[in-house]
């Protein structure tokens, strides 16, 4: 399989020193691709570090010393739409788990599973699948299971303008909710992986969406993918 360029350079953001140490050493044995680790113990590192690069990984802990996570999350995803953002944590609750996701985190791992079960998390990444403790992707289910069934949408009033999209940026939105990333979205179109992430950005900007699952489902309510 292919190594991922997105993955080259990946962030850790994460206050204790003993498990910062050990992700950033698991990390790369999980990915090959991961040529270089960056690592941060608070929000303000990270932000920083995120000032000379975009990653397109990231571990990051929820609580941090200045705070959680979850704006930061929403930062690592809108400096590149194509970045994957795994929350690396020992909360597994639901106060916890689904601000996370909603917040545009790609999965949720627990720092305190054995190392080769945390490894071999990571490594569905490479495989486009998203990294998930077993107990985390069980309350997913169950949450949604439980979740009562969605009320009939209600049309937008007559006369509200759709939102336009040029007709690249409807190619790279179809793809995009297929389930391509922006290197493999790239050679399909004929342009380079950062031309993709700022078609990906500005659709993000002009329909309001800050995630891959909310361009999807507006993908599907255009009709462009079924």
């Amino acid at each position: 399989m292919p190594a991922h360029p997105v993955f080259e350079r990946a962030l850790i953001v994460e206050d204790l020193d003993e498990p910062r140490r050990w992700l950033a050493e698991i990390l790369p044995q999980a990915l090959p691709a991961v040529q270089r680790v960056d690592t941060a113990a608070t929000l303000a590192e990270a932000r920083e570090c995120m000032r000379a690069h975009a990653y397109g990984l990231a571990l990051v802990d929820w609580g941090l010393p200045d705070g959680t996570s979850e704006s930061l999350i929403g930062e690592l995803v809108a400096a590149r739409p194509d970045a994957v953002v795994i929350v690396a944590t020992i909360h597994d609750d639901d106060t916890h788990v689904f601000p996370a996701l909603r917040a545009g985190a790609s999965g949720y791992i627990l720092k305190s599973q054995p190392g080769a079960e945390v490894m071999a998390q990571l490594r569905r990444i490479e495989m486009g699948e998203p990294a998930l403790s077993p107990s985390i992707a069980l309350r997913v289910l169950r949450h949604f299971r439980a979740a009562p069934a969605p009320a009939p949408e209600v049309p937008a009033p007559a006369g509200t303008p759709e939102v336009k999209l040029t007709e690249r940026e409807i190619d790279v939105l179809r793809l995009i909710a297929k389930g391509y990333r922006a290197p493999e979205v790239a050679p399909l179109l004929g342009i380079t992986a950062f031309t993709v992430s700022s078609y990906v950005r500005d659709i993000y900007r002009k329909l309001g969406i800050s995630s891959r699952a909310e361009a999807a489902m507006e993908a599907a309510r255009r009709g462009l993918v079924s």
